[in-house]
């Protein structure tokens, strides 16, 4: 792996099992044929949801934008510190000029560190896609090797839950990824489906692989010709879009909770208090990626085959 992708995957920028297969330790399988669970609903970022296509947005989606508004931010406040210090000989004449270089040489590369970074993120795509084509059994995603539209059968991929990333405080991130695996049960391509989930226990792995089931069950029953009348189709909220007003953009990255209880009502106030800044960071930088960031074009025989709805435009 080139040492810029080992930089961008510590940094958590790019899932920890993008390009191979966890251990056997790390992984939770589920079969393409076989029920994963006993209640199934879709995901929370849907992109397109009829008879015969599901559209689904990367476990990314939700905080695209993040890594670049804070980098942004960080960028700022070191540029402000050497505006601030390298000024002083011109205020106080007892400060010598060798500080001006001197100052550069701690703030300027942080800053343009900061650039780099929020670069890296401004020059993916806004999403990238997964559609299930229920009529014609097929998979289809941008690759990871070089970008472009590509299509598996579903029963050549394998779906795991694997670690993304290793949180903080709040815990490990895990994600639902396909792979297509050679012969040698090497790492061909894989693709996200859905939202990434928090262990915030760091116990067990219980309530990850139970609320990734339910998702992937939707999927399963979804392509493998099963009825799916009595399935829920997404709700409204549940889908996601490329031309977001601001607001939804803040509600994306931290979605509303509705508590019943007046003292927990009081107690989200607060909380909502704490984290209106990251909040509006995070809503900013998913804004402008979602306007502004190249959005994955399929190709036309892809186009072909499920149809023009699968076009995602953000202008």
């Amino acid at each position: 792996m080139k040492k810029r992708n080992r930089l961008l995957t510590a940094l958590g920028m790019i899932p920890k099992y993008q390009f191979e297969l966890p251990s056997a330790g790390n992984e939770i399988r589920h079969s393409v044929t076989s029920s994963a669970a006993d209640e199934a609903w879709p995901s929370r970022v849907t992109l397109i949801y009829n008879q015969r296509l599901l559209g689904i947005a990367d476990s990314e989606f939700r905080r695209r934008g993040l890594y670049a508004s804070w980098s942004f931010i960080g960028c700022m406040i070191f540029i402000a510190a050497f505006l601030f210090f390298g000024s002083m000989p011109f205020l106080f004449p007892l400060a010598p000029y060798w500080i001006i270089p001197f100052i550069g040489l701690v703030t300027l590369p942080s800053a343009a560190a900061f650039l780099w970074l929020a670069k890296q993120e401004l020059k993916g795509y806004a999403v990238y896609p997964v559609v299930f084509n229920r009529s014609t059994g097929k998979v289809c995603f941008f690759s990871i090797v070089n970008g472009k539209p590509v299509s598996y059968p579903w029963e050549k991929c394998v779906y795991c839950v694997v670690p993304k990333r290793s949180g903080g405080p709040e815990g490990s991130y895990y994600e639902l990824r396909g792979y297509v695996l050679n012969e040698y049960y090497g790492v061909l391509d894989s693709f996200s489906i859905g939202e990434e989930a928090i262990n915030p226990a760091r116990r067990s792995k219980e309530f990850v692989e139970r609320w990734f089931a339910c998702h992937y069950e939707y999927i399963r029953m979804f392509m493998t010709g099963e009825d799916i009348g009595f399935l829920e189709p997404p709700n409204r909220e549940d889908y996601v879009s490329l031309k977001p007003s601001f607001k939804q953009s803040m509600t994306l990255v931290q979605p509303k909770a509705e508590p019943k209880s007046i003292l927990v009502k009081f107690l989200f106030v607060f909380i909502n208090i704490v984290i209106f800044v990251p909040k509006v960071v995070g809503g900013a930088g998913h804004y402008f990626c979602c306007k502004y960031c190249k959005v994955p074009q399929w190709s036309q025989e892809i186009i072909d085959e499920c149809g023009p709805e699968i076009v995602l435009s953000n202008r």
